[in-house]
C-alpha cells in the first residue's frame, strides 16, 4: 500500500486559548498516542487538507516527521470538527509498530452496482449496512478498502463478511454473518382509489324520481295555504 508523510511540530503548551491561537494561525491541535505515551503536536491546516485529498477516503499508513527528524508510523484515528464552520478543531494519531499486527478499520466498497441483477431487473434498491469493518493486518499489509461485489445479487440476497474477498495476510474481525450489503424489495405505491369509491356510491344510491302527481300535489298545499 502507499505510505503517506506529513510534517509535525512538537508543542509543550496546551490548553483552549493555545488551541484558538494556533487555529487562526493555520495550524490543527493534535495528539500522538502511541509506545505507552502520548504527545501534543501541531500540525499545518493546509497540509493535512492535501494529506486527506491524496489518501481520498481510504485506509492510510502516515508518516510524521517532527522538528527534530524523529519519525512514528500512524493511523489517523479521529478527526473533530467544528460544529458551524466545518474546519478541523483536533486530529488524534494512533502511533503503530512496524512488523507488528494491529486493529484497525477499513471502508467498503461496493462494485457492480450498474449490474445488480436484482435492481437492474427487479427494480431493488440497494442498501449498503455496513460501510466499514474491522481487521488486524501488519501495517505493510494495510489495504486502503475491501471490495463487495453486487453485480449477482438478486432481490432477497445479501452479501456478508463472509462473502468477502479473501485478502491475503488480513483478517477480518466481525461476525461472518453480518450483513455488508442487501438487495431489498421496491417500494410499490399504493393506486388510489378515489374513482372507485365514486362510482360505488353512484351505484348503491339510485336518482330520485319525482312523481308528476307528487308535484301536482304539492302545488295545491301551496294554493290551499294561500
Amino acid at each position: 500500500m502507499q505510505q503517506y508523510t506529513l510534517n509535525i511540530t512538537n508543542r509543550e503548551v496546551t490548553g483552549r486559548g493555545v488551541a484558538r491561537r494556533l487555529r487562526a494561525s493555520g495550524k490543527i491541535p493534535a495528539s500522538l498516542y502511541g509506545q505507552g505515551n502520548a504527545r501534543s503536536i501541531t500540525v499545518a491546516a493546509v497540509d493535512f487538507r492535501d494529506l486527506n485529498r491524496e489518501i481520498g477516503g481510504g485506509a492510510a499508513l502516515v508518516e510524521l516527521t517532527d522538528e527534530k527528524g524523529d519519525t512514528a508510523l500512524c493511523l489517523v484515528q479521529d478527526v473533530q470538527y467544528h460544529a458551524v464552520k466545518s474546519t478541523i478543531d483536533h486530529i488524534d494519531f494512533q502511533e503503530v509498530e512496524r512488523g507488528q499486527a494491529f486493529n484497525t478499520k477499513i471502508p467498503v466498497q461496493l462494485v457492480g452496482e450498474a449490474d445488480c441483477i436484482g435492481v437492474k431487473n427487479d427494480g431493488g434498491v440497494l442498501d449498503h449496512k455496513t460501510l466499514e469493518i474491522d481487521i488486524r493486518c501488519r501495517p505493510s499489509k494495510l489495504p486502503e478498502h475491501v471490495e463487495a461485489d453486487v453485480s449477482a445479487l438478486a432481490v432477497g440476497d445479501a452479501l456478508t463478511i463472509a462473502d468477502l474477498p479473501v485478502i491475503e495476510d488480513v483478517d477480518y474481525l466481525g461476525e461472518p454473518k453480518q450483513v455488508i450489503v442487501s438487495v431489498q424489495h421496491p417500494t410499490v405505491a399504493a393506486e388510489p382509489i378515489e374513482d372507485e369509491v365514486e362510482e360505488v356510491a353512484a351505484d348503491e344510491v339510485p336518482a330520485t324520481k319525482v312523481s308528476d302527481d307528487e308535484g301536482e300535489s304539492d302545488d295545491d298545499s301551496s294554493e290551499g295555504d294561500k
